[in-house]
């Protein structure tokens, strides 16, 4: 018996504090990753019943999903640039607003508009340091093109990406800056740029930089911020899996890499990395002793509420852990803390 684990109520917990933190901006729900790892349709079905609109996805087929799953009257939004001809195609029949962040998505998409005969909705794309996709804000004569010469393009959003916002104030109030200036100077010129947004979970609950019209949210709803925890989430995720063999083992009997250095009881559960278990999610730009520290720290799960440490390195399929001081039972269920974006190989339960 294992399972990935996911509460409702805590999701709920962590909007109610994003929606306290965006100081009425418009939400915009992240659902890249299967939700990051959540559940894209049933997080979505929960969001919706708690007043959420507007959503944003990474993967065409994500919004095919959600629209066949009854999402037909809500906002749905790519959050990536393409000028991939099927999955523009794609997206302008499924209604969604597309990313525009190069001339040559924008002339694809206006093309393949004009065949249909209708106008496509888009949010114009700045690169202000993430570097995956999007206009330079020097590029303003390429930006400006959009709203000149393609007639089957309405554009009702300029937005950008920040890059560190996780652990830099400074490049990230830098960022805000640079996209500032790019909506200042669309304003000077009289191109109205719709719906402005930049700022991402970590920098919602980290900075008091303005938000401009909207936030998007997406692990602040798994309340798993990267840069550390955030004040008013809660993580969202948990393995529970049964213990599946128990049994004592030697002095100097080598155990996962281990040596014991004194009789022990052991208790097997079949959950490892493959899982999830043990991972962490990658931050870039970690420096050599935040490794350091991650390789060293031994992850623990909770058996009735007490933590019991893991003995040896967490293996691909199995974790061992030392109960050398507790009553056990093969059967008797732990709780192991795990992000769901790393999450695979088990089936979901949600309460």
């Amino acid at each position: 018996m294992k399972s990935l684990v996911i509460d409702k109520s805590a999701i709920k917990s962590n909007l109610a504090a994003v929606k306290a933190r965006a100081r009425g901006a418009q939400i915009w729900a992240d659902l890249t990753g299967d939700a990051f790892g959540m559940g894209l349709i049933s997080t979505a079905r929960l969001l919706r019943e708690e007043g959420v609109r507007t959503f944003a996805v990474s993967d065409p087929r994500d919004a095919e999903t959600l629209r066949n799953a009854g999402f037909t009257e809500e906002t749905l939004m790519m959050l990536r640039s393409t000028a991939d001809e099927k999955e523009l195609a794609s997206l302008i029949d499924l209604g969604v607003i597309c990313t525009v962040g190069s001339s040559e998505a924008a002339v694809t998409l206006n093309g393949l508009a004009e065949e249909r005969r209708t106008v496509c909705e888009v949010q114009i794309k700045i690169d202000t340091g993430l570097g995956r996709y999007g206009f330079m804000p020097s590029e303003t004569d390429k930006i400006v093109s959009v709203y000149k010469y393609m007639q089957n393009l309405a554009v009702v959003g300029v937005f950008s990406s920040y890059s560190q916002s996780w652990k830099s104030r400074k490049v990230t109030l830098q960022q805000l800056d640079a996209l500032k200036s790019v909506l200042e100077s669309l304003h000077s010129m009289g191109y109205e740029t719709g719906c402005a947004h930049i700022c991402d979970s970590a920098a919602l609950f980290k900075y008091d930089f303005d938000l401009l019209d909207a936030v998007r949210v997406g692990t602040a709803l798994s309340g798993r911020v990267a840069g550390g925890a955030a004040p008013g989430l809660t993580k969202v995720g948990y393995i529970e899996a049964g213990i599946e063999e128990v049994g004592w083992f030697p002095k100097g009997h080598r155990v996962g890499g281990r040596v014991l250095k004194k009789p022990a009881k052991l208790a097997v559960v079949s959950v490892g990395y493959y899982h999830g278990f043990g991972l962490t999610r990658r931050e870039q730009g970690q420096g050599l002793l935040d490794v350091i520290r991650q390789w060293r720290r031994r992850p623990y799960v909770k058996l009735d509420g007490q933590k019991v440490r893991t003995v040896g390195e967490t293996g691909m399929m199995h974790t061992i852990l030392d109960v050398t001081d507790l009553k056990v039972s093969v059967g008797d269920v732990v709780v192991m803390d795990v992000d769901p974006v790393n999450v695979k190989g088990l089936g979901r339960v949600y309460r």
